[in-house]
């Protein structure tokens, strides 16, 4: 239907060739994903209005290390959809006792990997490549936070002054009625915020889609440095999962190598600038830096065996 619809926009507009094909990409892709968004964000709104963080905490403590990582990263999938949501639900995680290295499990996986990004990467890429991201993106999130926990990292966490809320009594008590609506009010503030990424993220993914040149990426983004320098040049740049998804469709549809592609996505959405810059109110400098380094080293590892793989 999104097809049909795009089709139909783009043959009223009179436009051809690469133009087309481009605004075409545009307004299918941005139909798809706002669906999605809608849909997948609602539901797992509705559903963490029975999660607290107080009950994340008591459900995590007394676990196995390995049940705990796995959950914690699991909980990072259900969460909201972008580093600069989730570092406050982090810093509550903190306030409340959560184990630290699966507070570090929950920061990297969430980014990464959420509802949404999996229902979308699954129509862009097929099940195998969707799979091995969401495996991917939940072992280096548990390696990451069980290292760090293992190197005492944990020393590094700053003294914040949380507000200790308690556990709310009317969690249990909710109406469905208010849960809905408070899932209405919740999906609408994140799918509000997150769809300017998505349009902006599209269009860039139309306009490689459209005017950059196979030859170009088969030329220069190729070699042993490429997946370090994808990793890299994801930094800087500021966006959340769903944004960047249309960029990488894109790159892997002129000949980027998946692996590459993906070292790029996950950097973009798990390290990116204004993160670090919230994390400075709960970790001082020398975690930070080994937070960042231990992360972008297990996507680098998991770029070369996308590479290799797919």
């Amino acid at each position: 239907m999104f097809k049909y619809i795009a089709v139909q926009l783009v043959n009223l507009t009179g436009l051809t060739g690469r133009l087309a094909a481009s605004l075409e990409f545009w307004i299918y892709d941005t139909l798809k994903i706002t669906v999605i968004l809608l849909g997948v964000v609602f539901a797992v709104s509705y559903l963490r209005t029975y999660l607290p963080p107080e009950r994340i905490r008591d459900f995590l403590k007394g676990k196995k290390a390995l049940v705990g990582y796995v959950l914690a990263g699991v909980l990072g999938i259900i969460s909201p959809f972008c580093s600069c949501s989730t570092v406050p639900l982090f810093l509550g995680f903190v306030g409340v006792g959560v184990p630290f290295g699966m507070t570090i499990t929950f920061l990297t996986v969430s980014p990464m990997v959420n509802t949404a990004a999996v229902f979308v990467l699954f129509g862009s890429f097929g099940w195998k490549l969707t799979l091995a991201y969401v495996l991917g993106g939940l072992t280096v999130g548990m390696i990451g936070g069980s290292g760090l926990k293992l190197l005492g990292f944990e020393r590094y966490v700053v003294d914040f002054d949380f507000a200790a809320n308690g556990d709310d009594p009317d969690v249990t008590n909710k109406p469905t009625k208010k849960r809905l609506r408070e899932a209405y009010e919740d999906a609408k503030e994140i799918v509000g915020r997150i769809f300017p990424y998505v349009v902006i993220g599209v269009g860039l993914g139309a306009a490689i889609h459209g005017f950059l040149p196979e030859e170009f990426i088969q030329n220069t983004l190729q070699g042993a440095l490429a997946v370090p320098a994808a990793t890299a040049l994801g930094i800087p740049i500021y966006t959340n999962i769903m944004g960047v998804i249309p960029v990488t469709e894109s790159l892997i549809g002129k000949g980027l190598p998946v692996g590459t592609s993906i070292a790029f996505m996950m950097s973009v959405a798990a390290l990116s600038v204004p993160q670090f810059v919230l994390l400075k109110q709960v970790m001082k400098r020398n975690l930070i830096i080994a937070y960042g380094g231990i992360i972008g080293f297990g996507i680098m590892l998991l770029g070369f065996v996308f590479n290799l793989i797919f």
